[in-house]
């Protein structure tokens, strides 16, 4: 049962005092819904204006007003005789122990405390009204001085007053208090609810990180099939890093018969679980075009035409740069489609050159997911026993240095120049280290995948 169900409201009339017509309406339809009848005033001379005319049961009023203040209008309310047993209850948001004094001062019956529970109002205003008659038998009107943080307050010595409104204040303090409680004790809910979300979220970013490593190749095909590791004619080597728990880098390394290997690097436009989410479609239509793979303008071609059908139902624009290689050890040639993607290296270690897979004529395609009718060529251009190609995400230079500098293609160039005599995993280590010591951060800005694939020899021709 509510506060208001337990005394009776026909009959009570409450002036509001309130220069917020927003609060002023928001107090009005409380009290009338609890069948108070109500007056409103929108400043302290317009309630004494009201008052004159007709003396309600209780008065509500805002202390912060302009012209005047809460105080002042009680303090006039109880200085006159006609109106000085009516109850005055003060809004206010109490946060210095002087608002207690200049209650007392004021001779104010209560407090309700901005902002207020719509309950604790109806139970204050029931509480007053019950004591009411109590206030109207006590005639003491001895006043004292205290004087308190540097001012000095007039109060009455009536107890049944004072009592009334020191509890008043104590109650509020409850109130109050109850409510930080029941706020932290929410917070603290919410905040072990956080603490599991994020934990299932972590979990779950593990795991996807786990299946996108599971995309990446764990183990290099050898050719031809039945030579070891340690003989194939095409030794790979790879490292990849990602700025976030998921990156929008991917490679994969095909076995298209005992002489040919298909190299596929990509990168996907964005971070995280969006990119992610793109790398694994990328894997699933290596697969599902694999039988066009030793043809790198035709296969770059379908995974652009089978993306786009895919992207276009998406309403956030994705695409992805990309390069497909196909190395032949048998003819001593590589041939490759371009979409959108950064030129690889081709160490020629035994003339001593670094240069890019470059073919005049043949120019680059768009990036995938961009255009539906695109139409990839295919380019080549001879190999020989201990070149490198070095395949890349524009990740590996795109790195931030110190002052603002920036990290150009013409640097990566001579870092890897000086250093085309190392064996490839050495190469790549010394170069990464390179990197990150230029990085501000210490750290690649984007995801970088960086894929190595040496000629170490070519097989003979068929029947040879």
């Amino acid at each position: 049962m509510s506060a208001s169900d337990e005394f009776p409201t026909a009959g009570i009339d409450i002036l509001i005092v309130e220069d917020s017509p927003t609060q002023a309406l928001k107090l009005r339809h409380v009290l009338e819904r609890h069948d108070y009848r109500v007056t409103a005033a929108r400043d302290g001379r317009e309630a004494l204006a009201t008052l004159a005319a007709h003396a309600p049961t209780l008065i509500i009023t805002d202390i912060n007003m302009p012209e005047m203040d809460g105080y002042e209008l009680c303090q006039r309310i109880k200085d006159e005789p006609r109106t000085r047993e009516l109850p005055v209850i003060l809004l206010t948001s109490l946060s210095d122990p002087k608002d207690i004094l200049r209650g007392l001062e004021c001779g104010a019956d209560n407090f309700i405390v901005k902002p207020y529970d719509e309950e604790f109002l109806l139970s204050r205003i029931q509480y007053v009204l019950a004591n009411l008659e109590l206030r109207r038998q006590s005639d003491g009107k001895q006043a004292t001085e205290i004087f308190f943080a540097g001012h000095k307050y007039q109060l009455t010595t009536e107890r049944i007053h004072s009592i009334d409104l020191l509890l008043s204040t104590y109650e509020t303090a409850v109130q109050k208090n109850l409510e930080l409680s029941q706020a932290k004790e929410q917070l603290e809910q919410q905040a072990e609810q956080l603490r599991e979300k994020n934990a299932q979220m972590a979990a779950e970013l593990d795991m996807a990180r786990e299946l996108q490593s599971a995309f990446l190749p764990r183990q290099y095909p050898v050719f031809p099939a039945d030579a070891s590791p340690e003989r194939s004619a095409l030794q790979f080597c790879h490292r990849y890093f990602t700025s976030t728990e998921l990156g929008g880098d991917f490679f994969d390394v095909l076995a298209l018969s005992d002489t040919q290997a298909g190299v596929l690097i990509c990168d996907v436009m964005g971070h995280g679980v969006r990119a992610a989410l793109v790398t694994a479609i990328v894997r699933g239509l290596v697969e599902e075009l694999r039988d066009q793979a030793a043809d790198p303008g035709a296969f770059t071609t379908g995974m652009n035409r089978s993306l786009c059908a895919i992207l276009y139902q998406t309403s956030t624009p994705l695409f992805a740069s990309a390069l497909y290689a196909c190395i032949d050890v048998e003819r001593g040639v590589v041939r490759w489609a371009n979409a959108g993607h950064p030129a690889p290296f081709h160490v020629r270690r035994a003339v001593g050159e670094v240069g890019r897979l470059q073919q005049a004529g043949v120019k680059t395609g768009p990036a995938l997911g961009v255009m539906n009718n695109a139409v990839y060529a295919t380019a080549e251009q001879p190999l020989a026993p201990g070149d490198l190609l070095m395949f890349f995400t524009d990740g590996l230079y795109e790195i931030d240095g110190a002052d603002g500098a920036l990290y150009e293609m013409k640097q990566l160039t001579e870092a890897i120049a000086r250093r085309r005599t190392f064996a490839t995993p050495q190469l790549f280590d010394d170069l990464v280290a390179e990197l990150r010591a230029f990085s501000v951060t210490g750290e690649f800005g984007d995801d970088m995948c960086l894929v190595g694939t040496d000629i170490a020899r070519l097989l003979p021709e068929a029947g040879g």
